[in-house]
């Protein structure tokens, strides 16, 4: 059955992106060939949205999340800060700030293929902090598939596997439409912080391993300076089996909830 929809769901996300037009470079990035690969760039942006969804989880309910982030890049070398401050917490502690990330990543890439490894460094307020390493393979061709391997080292040990197709296209000089379907995979290494659920909403001692959740997503970069852009977002995200869909209830703030439909608006600004 899972595997079934998931099929459903990559199918279909395959046709609306190549239907839709040629494929486009991502219209907020910066072109780093004209700065040079050794050049110095980065990127400040703000995201104000309706939840906080991390991959199947819900972080955040009935309120607006601010999430502000800013990227150095150095060559092939990326550093990352990021956090999130919620108007309304629900989470452990009930702080409005309750996470501060940080990433390091080194990418390049061998003719239609690139790559990525990364170290990022989840610290929450209330909660127990975490730490990943990861290692993601792309194409460049249509669709820009790629696949992205995390595995956590600090203390839960999981692997999760991610799948993204992404494409965008331009609509002006100043608009495109940027959409994007991924399918993640949870191999969990700990029957508490990822347990298997049971078709009575309890856990029942075994470790998730299976198909998890995927998201689509639609997002309307606008550029309103050559530097500068509003990136007005939808996303849908669900679970891709049975056990994940009960996993996620399990996780949800309610109890009942495993299917997040939310949005926001991203402002963005390169250097």
């Amino acid at each position: 059955m899972f595997s079934k929809r998931l099929f459903y769901v990559l199918a279909a996300s395959l046709w609306i992106l190549i239907a839709t037009g040629p494929c486009r470079a991502e219209a907020e990035k910066v072109d780093k060939t004209e700065k040079g690969e050794s050049a110095l760039s980065g990127e400040v942006s703000l995201s104000a949205l309706s939840a906080y969804i991390w991959r199947g989880q819900e972080l955040s309910r009935h309120s607006l999340v601010l999430q502000p982030s800013f990227t150095l890049n150095y060559g092939g070398i990326s550093a990352d800060l990021w956090g999130n401050w919620d108007s309304d917490p629900h989470g452990e502690g009930g702080e409005r700030w309750n996470e501060t990330d940080v990433s390091l990543f080194y990418g390049g890439k061998y003719r239609l293929l690139n790559y990525e490894i990364g170290y990022m460094s989840y610290n929450a307020v209330g909660g127990e902090d975490s730490q990943e390493v990861s290692l993601k393979l792309g194409i460049d061709v249509p669709l820009s598939p790629s696949l992205t391997v995390y595995r956590e080292v600090m203390h839960d040990l999981y692997w999760y596997f991610l799948l993204t197709l992404s494409q965008s296209f331009p609509v002006s000089e100043r608009l495109s439409i940027d959409l994007s379907a991924s399918a993640g995979y949870l191999v969990s290494t700990d029957s508490e912080e990822y347990p298997e659920v049971g078709e009575d909403g309890g856990v029942t001692g075994g470790k998730f391993n299976n198909f998890h959740d995927g998201t689509l997503t639609v997002g309307f970069p606008y550029k309103i300076l050559d530097n500068v852009y509003v990136t007005p977002a939808l996303s849908y995200t669900f679970p891709l089996c049975g056990d994940a869909r009960r996993e996620m209830k399990y996780f949800s703030m309610t109890g009942r909830d495993s299917n997040f439909l939310y949005g926001g608006a991203i402002v963005t600004y390169s250097f």
